[in-house]
């Protein structure tokens, strides 16, 4: 579980995150949505650690990571998977090499126990078949379970993902969404999801919070976004669902 309290973060005297307070279940796809300039990212990064709040704290199932002193907050990181919103893979790595990197950077693994992860979390996205392939030789969904296969292979206990839908046909995205889905509620981690994906949300959105201006001014479950009342929640949906169709369209 990860406990937001009160997080405040301004930037040239301008407060972007105003007050934020949320609690991201574990076993549960968590979603954060919102449009552009709403200040997802900048709470993504406070969360992480990337950025420091001006006020606020972190909780990492009671861990006060905010205060923590580097060391400590080192441990967290490593209990962390990432998701980057176009992948961020290594060209120059096989997809099998992508996958073992952490393993070679943050474990203390024997070669064959690594090999086994590497070839256990490709089993897990479905890529058992291609370990030896490039980047540049992949289409955009096996790039997206790549680089979701290298965020658990040192089984995380918390998982971000940022924007995963970025650049995806509707048939891929749905594949994508039930694979975090389905390893999210496996391993039981908390994870995190950033999205403007409205299916995602409908579909696999356990708990939703959805920003407005740097505040929390909605927050349940998927499926009851469609009765909410907040006019911002609204626009946002219906701007969301417009611009799907005409995608679909062309």
């Amino acid at each position: 579980m990860i406990e937001i309290k009160n997080i405040v973060k301004g930037f040239e005297g301008r407060d972007v995150i105003k007050d934020v307070s949320a609690v991201f279940e574990s076993g549960k796809v968590n979603m954060v949505i919102g449009r552009s300039g709403s200040g997802k990212t900048v709470l993504l990064k406070c969360i992480v650690g990337l950025i420091q709040p001006d006020s606020g704290s972190v909780l990492y199932d009671g861990r006060n990571f905010t205060s923590s002193p580097e060391n400590e907050k080192m441990l967290v990181r490593r209990e962390i998977g990432k998701v980057f919103q176009m992948g961020a893979l290594f060209d120059s790595m096989t997809v099998a090499e992508n996958v073992r990197f952490p393993l070679d950077m943050f474990s203390n693994m024997t070669e064959s126990e690594k090999k086994d992860r590497v070839e256990f979390c490709l089993e897990k996205v479905n890529l058992s078949h291609a370990p030896n392939l490039y980047p540049a030789e992949i289409s955009g969904g096996m790039k997206k379970r790549t680089a979701i296969a290298r965020a658990i292979s040192l089984n995380p206990k918390y998982l971000f993902c940022d924007e995963p839908n970025s650049g995806l046909d509707p048939e891929t995205s749905i594949l994508i969404d039930n694979l975090v889905h389905d390893l999210t509620h496996e391993f039981n981690m908390t994870t995190v999801i950033i999205s403007h994906d409205m299916n995602s949300v409908f579909e696999i959105g356990e708990n939703v919070m959805f920003l407005y201006q740097g505040e929390k001014v909605w927050e349940g479950k998927g499926r009851e976004i469609a009765q909410a009342d907040h006019p911002a929640l609204k626009e946002f949906v219906f701007a969301s669902a417009l611009m799907k169709k005409l995608h679909n369209i062309s």
